[in-house]
Order: C-alpha cells, then sequence, then structure tokens
C-alpha cells in the first residue's frame, strides 16, 4: 500500500468517525491533507464522506437559525422590576 493511499484512508477515517460522533461531544481534530492527490479507488468513498458533511453543515446551519430566532424572541420579552417579586397564577 502506497504512503499516499494510507495517508489518504487514514483522513477518511478521521472524518468518518467525526461524522458517526456528530451527537457526541468529540474533540476536534485537525488533519494535514497527504501530500499527493487522493487515489482513484477511494474517490467514491471521499465522495461519501464529501455528502454527509453537506448534509451535516445543512442541519447546523438550520439549527443555527432556529437559535437565533429563539434568541432573538427571548431579548424582546420586557425585563421586570427587581424590587418588585414577579408570580405568575396558573390557577386563578
Amino acid at each position: 500500500m502506497s504512503d499516499n493511499l494510507t495517508a489518504w484512508l487514514a483522513v477518511l477515517e478521521q472524518f468518518e468517525r467525526a461524522l458517526d460522533a456528530a451527537d457526541e461531544t468529540l474533540d476536534p481534530e485537525s488533519f494535514d491533507a497527504p501530500s499527493g492527490p487522493i487515489p482513484q479507488e477511494l474517490r467514491v468513498r471521499a465522495e461519501a464522506v464529501l455528502a454527509r458533511q453537506q448534509v451535516m453543515i445543512g442541519g447546523l446551519t438550520a439549527s443555527r437559525a432556529h437559535v437565533a430566532r429563539e434568541i432573538a424572541a427571548l431579548r424582546r420579552v420586557p425585563s421586570g422590576r427587581q424590587d418588585v417579586p414577579a408570580y405568575l397564577d396558573v390557577e386563578g
């Protein structure tokens, strides 16, 4: 197995682990792209990883927009006076 193939396999495995652990806490790992082009035998796998990353980015973008709307709504809620207790009567 060539050094370039081995290096690209390691990069793809790292990306796949990151995608698999997307719902878990994952320490960000940096990576160094191998010096040569991706070997032809890894092209389909690399394209699958790229497609998964693009789906993940789309989901994160939508989540970010949703959170931004919620934060904006919370900022519109007037703050109460600090010297007067605030109660909510849920029974009356």
